[in-house]
């Protein structure tokens, strides 16, 4: 029953990831978002940064297929990071180097945020529960 139950909480959390497919398109870099279901990340705000620089070097809203686009002036890490109001968002370290993406993502990273999150509500049931019991002494 346990097994189930974790089964269908990871499966949950992983129907509303954010996910992106980053290309090179001549120039520019194309970076898509969408969710696990297809729906596009569409209208949300973003930021892109030059490696080391706080002012960005781009600013705007992804558009309607959720796509950002921008066409960088150099190679080297660069940053984007989208947001929207209710809290969805993520933020990509790109390293552009001649023209190529090379962005490194582990396959597990996923499941080692899911992971994560639910080590975290064991570790806080955990600790309400000694709390408990030795206030109830």
């Amino acid at each position: 029953m346990i097994v189930i139950l974790i089964f269908l909480l990871v499966s949950l959390s992983f129907s509303h990831e954010l996910l992106e497919e980053v290309r090179q398109e001549g120039n520019c870099t194309l970076v898509h978002f969408y969710f696990q279901d297809g729906s596009a990340f569409s209208y949300e705000e973003y930021e892109v940064y030059r490696e080391g620089e706080k002012a960005p070097f781009q600013k705007g809203r992804s558009d309607a297929l959720g796509r950002v686009v921008f066409c960088p002036d150099r190679d080297g890490l660069w940053f984007l990071r989208i947001r929207s109001q209710d809290g969805h968002g993520a933020e990509l370290r790109l390293n552009l180097k001649a023209g190529k993406v090379e962005k490194k993502r582990s396959k597990f990273e996923s499941y080692q945020r899911v992971l994560s999150g639910l080590g975290y509500l064991l570790g806080i049931f955990g600790l309400i529960s000694l709390f408990s019991r030795r206030w109830k002494r």
